[in-house]
């Protein structure tokens, strides 16, 4: 914690919160800047135990969040017309003097808090608790609300599991949904070279089978026309052998007839 060495103000090496050592924005307010620099100061007093309790810082990052003011732990800055109203809740160490912390809180974070060109209105210290050996256990507002704490992030962490659940689920679907339409696809494949040689097949019959029924045809013109010249043969020859017949019989008819006629002629 650094502060002006020409101040007034006490400088105390403390460890202070988390919250109090992240750096601050670039773009940091004013008013978030005076906030930080009074719980730095707040925590440097000899006494203060810590700022605030679980259900302060809380409601301070309620209303930081809807932008009324400006807050870290313990601390409520509000700003009017460049003059400033600060509030620092504190924890008082067992035993010191509860009154003694709260003034010299007041007085040390006035002086801060003016440095940064501030006219600082009122410094208000609300004392909340004092820790003593006695509080080792947090109180029972702080468990409950430490309880809300863990309960939520089960909930968030069981909302996480469950959405890489189903986000899980979903691609093994998808996964699914790809190998069995790439099944199909398959089968639709095989389908189709199966129909596709069954068609050449078929083709590859019906041609054969005419090729045949052709062949069966012009070996039955073949035997036709044999038949046909054999029986044209078969005819020539009859026709020839009638012919023959009838040139006999009319050569025997007219030896005949002359026979007679020479009968006549002797008679």
């Amino acid at each position: 914690m650094q502060h002006d060495p020409n101040a007034r103000t006490q400088i105390i090496e403390v460890p202070l919160p988390e919250e109090l050592t992240e750096p601050l924005p670039a773009d940091a307010s004013p008013v978030t800047i005076a906030a930080r620099t009074a719980a730095e100061t707040a925590l440097g007093v000899h006494g203060v135990h810590h700022l605030g309790n679980l259900l302060a810082r809380a409601a301070d990052t309620v209303r930081a969040r809807f932008g009324r003011s400006a807050g870290t732990t313990g601390v409520q800055v509000d700003e009017t017309d460049g003059e400033l109203d600060v509030v620092v809740s504190i924890v008082v160490e067992y035993p010191e003097p509860v009154v003694r912390v709260a003034d010299e809180v007041r007085r040390q974070v006035r002086e801060a808090v003016a440095q940064l060109n501030f006219d600082v209105v009122s410094v208000d210290v609300r004392v909340l608790d004092v820790h003593g050996p006695f509080d080792d256990e947090p109180s029972a507002l702080d468990r409950a609300v430490e309880s809300g704490k863990d309960a939520v992030d089960r909930v968030r962490t069981a909302a996480s599991e469950a959405a890489a659940h189903v986000e899980e689920s979903a691609a093994d679907a998808a996964e699914r949904a790809r190998d069995a339409a790439s099944r199909a696809v398959d089968r639709a494949g095989d389908a189709t070279d199966a129909a596709r040689e069954a068609v050449a097949d078929a083709t590859d019959r019906v041609r054969d089978g005419a090729a045949e029924a052709a062949d069966r045809a012009r070996d039955g013109a073949d035997r036709a026309r044999e038949a046909a010249s054999a029986a044209g043969d078969d005819a020539t020859e009859a026709a020839g052998a009638a012919l023959d017949a009838a040139v006999d019989e009319r050569a025997a008819e007219a030896l005949r007839e002359d026979a007679e006629s020479h009968g006549e002629a002797r008679n």
